[in-house]
């Protein structure tokens, strides 16, 4: 989780005079909204250098990824916090939705999905957030390559190091998930799992979602790699949208609910 783009940018030139080079690297302007420096590539030749859109470099996986800059990263900082807030806002409204209309709608729709999506909830979130948590862990540079640098958005100045809220989530996620995956499971053998326990670890990946989601809208409007290791594509955010909403949903059903 870091929106930390290498500050390699660098100035190259090929061939014996300026006025006869191939290609040109021309650092981008220091961006205060993402912390970022970006490159910048232009090709020379008889009829005049055309720019090629500027791109920026992240680490993940041990690899440096080279990807464009995202549309959003290059507006003015008051459009960029605008566009922050309004995800924010449509994730939470989508959530509300679900909780208040859709839920129901296909209960009464799909009495048969409705009941496979109420009993396939617990080992689905639970195994994704176990999966997810352990990945902080063994993959930590993919993390932290969505993790927002200071001043991202032109609002984003939350205290501590990329490492560390990385580490954290992530015994976080494990704990939620594992819990999850217990109330599923000791039904299974004779067992009871706490439904109060249940309902509280419900509640703290509620939160912890809500905690989260600025490093997966990184990816929207940063081109943040993460776990896809480059830029994902539009339908990627837009099934990933509905997915959090579910899972969002789900934890208010089982918490608050």
């Amino acid at each position: 989780m870091l929106a930390r783009a290498v500050p390699s940018a660098v100035v190259k030139q090929h061939g014996p005079a300026i006025f006869s080079a191939t290609r040109v690297v021309v650092p981008r302007l220091w961006r205060a909204a993402s912390a970022q420096k970006a490159r910048v590539a232009v090709r020379a030749g008889a009829n005049g250098a055309a720019a090629l859109p500027p791109t920026q470099t992240y680490i993940a996986g041990g690899k440096t990824i080279e990807v464009p800059l995202g549309a959003v990263q290059q507006l003015p900082l008051p459009l960029q916090a605008s566009t922050f807030l309004a995800i924010y806002a449509a994730l939470a409204l989508g959530t509300w939705a679900w909780v208040t209309h859709v839920d129901a709608a296909v209960q009464a729709a799909a009495p048969a999905v409705h009941a496979w999506l109420l009993s396939a909830r617990l080992v689905y979130f639970g195994l994704g957030f176990v999966a997810a948590g352990v990945g902080h862990f063994t993959a930590h540079d993919v993390f932290t390559s969505i993790y927002p640098a200071q001043g991202t958005w032109g609002l984003w100045y939350l205290p501590g190091s990329p490492s560390f809220h990385v580490h954290w989530t992530g015994v976080a996620e494990v704990l939620g998930g594992g819990a999850l995956l217990l109330a599923w499971l000791l039904p299974l053998v004779g067992g009871a799992f706490p439904p109060a326990l249940l309902r509280l670890a419900a509640k703290c990946l509620f939160v912890l979602c809500l905690a989260m989601w600025p490093a997966n809208i990184l990816m929207l409007t940063h081109n943040a790699p993460g776990p896809a290791m480059g830029a994902l594509p539009w339908l990627a955010h837009l099934l990933r949208f509905v997915g959090q909403v579910m899972g969002q949903a789900s934890f208010w059903d089982l918490g608050f609910a």
